[in-house]
């Protein structure tokens, strides 16, 4: 239970990078369950945002069912800054592993989109679990410091705006 208290604030600040995000999300088409990088590590998955590299308009390791920032609360220029700095540097130390995930996310994403049902995606999913796994604690970490960026007022919107449901995460330690 203490585990779940930690880190559900560091995906509130991961969905505030979302709003900062220059491309949109068609929430029509994307789901929570289609969010591969959540699939993996749950709430804390969203702190993945854009370190696998764009696709079609999006990050790649998914982003969908985040809320935006109102105006008023939008992140500054320092702000995405510093968070793009975490992103970068977390891609940088853990690049051999993400491009793994990527592959995995690839064919699943591909699989899903050949009419592969739900469990046959998870499937796929399940054979980067190691490389989850390994990632588990940096992630984590890296989800608690954009929260950290955060100011009180937008943490406190985001809380009380997060998406209510999220799939248990295949990594779980």
């Amino acid at each position: 239970m203490l585990h779940r208290t930690l880190i559900a604030p560091a995906l509130l600040a991961t969905l505030a990078l979302a709003a900062c995000e220059n491309a949109s999300t068609d929430p029509s088409t994307a789901t929570l369950e289609d969010d591969y990088a959540i699939a993996m590590f749950g709430e804390a998955g969203s702190a993945l945002e854009g370190t696998m590299g764009p696709q079609a308009g999006r990050p790649f390791d998914g982003r969908s069912g985040h809320p935006l920032l109102p105006p008023d609360l939008a992140l500054s220029e320092e702000q995405k800054a510093e968070i793009q700095a975490l992103r970068e540097a977390f891609r940088t130390e853990h690049i051999e592993a993400l491009e793994a995930l990527k592959a995995v996310f690839m064919e699943a994403r591909a699989a899903r989109q050949a009419g592969a049902t739900r469990l046959e995606v998870r499937e796929i999913l399940i054979q980067g679990r190691e490389i989850a796994q390994g990632l588990r604690p940096a992630v984590i970490e890296l989800w608690q410091a954009i929260w950290d960026v955060l100011t009180e007022e937008q943490q406190a919107w985001l809380i009380e705006h997060r998406p209510r449901r999220f799939p248990p995460p295949i990594a779980q330690p």
